[in-house]
C-alpha cells in the first residue's frame, strides 16, 4: 500500500474558499430594529386583548397533543382563567376531562390535578358556607 496523498482519499479533499475571499458587505441590521412605517402599522392595527373568561370556548376539541406545548399551554390557560373568576365548577369539568387522556405530560398533569384538586376544595367550602347560613 502506497503512503502517498495522491492515492489516499482522505486527503483529496478540495477546498473551495472564495466566499472567504469576498467581505460581508451586507450591512447588519440589529434584531429590535423596526422601521418608523413598521411601527405606525403595527400601533395602528393593535387592539389590547381582553379576557374576560371564555378562553375554554376557543379550546380545540380533546384530546390534546400532548407533545405541544402551546397547545397545553392554551388549555391550562383555560383552567386559570376559569378558576380566577370563581368559576370552579366549569374548572373543574374542564380539567376531568383532560385527565382522562392517558399520555400527558407529568408536569403538565400535575398541574391538572392540582387544579382540580382545589376547584374541588373551593366548591365543599363553597357549599358548606351555604349550609352553616341556612
Amino acid at each position: 500500500m502506497s503512503d502517498s496523498t495522491e492515492e489516499n482519499p482522505l486527503f483529496a479533499i478540495e477546498y473551495n474558499s472564495s466566499d472567504e475571499s469576498t467581505p460581508d458587505t451586507t450591512e447588519k441590521v440589529p434584531r429590535d430594529f423596526q422601521s418608523e412605517e413598521n411601527f405606525q402599522t403595527v400601533k395602528r392595527e393593535w387592539k389590547a386583548r381582553s379576557e374576560s373568561g371564555e378562553i375554554h370556548k376557543t379550546l380545540p376539541p380533546l384530546p390534546l397533543n400532548p407533545r405541544s406545548k402551546p397547545q397545553t399551554a392554551q388549555f391550562l390557560y383555560a383552567i386559570e382563567e376559569l378558576y380566577f373568576y370563581r368559576r370552579f365548577e366549569e374548572a373543574r369539568r374542564l380539567s376531568e376531562r383532560i385527565l382522562e387522556q392517558d399520555d400527558l405530560m407529568e408536569d403538565f398533569r400535575a398541574v391538572v390535578e392540582k387544579y382540580e384538586r382545589r376547584c374541588g376544595e373551593r366548591l365543599k367550602a363553597g357549599r358548606e358556607k351555604e349550609e352553616g347560613e341556612k
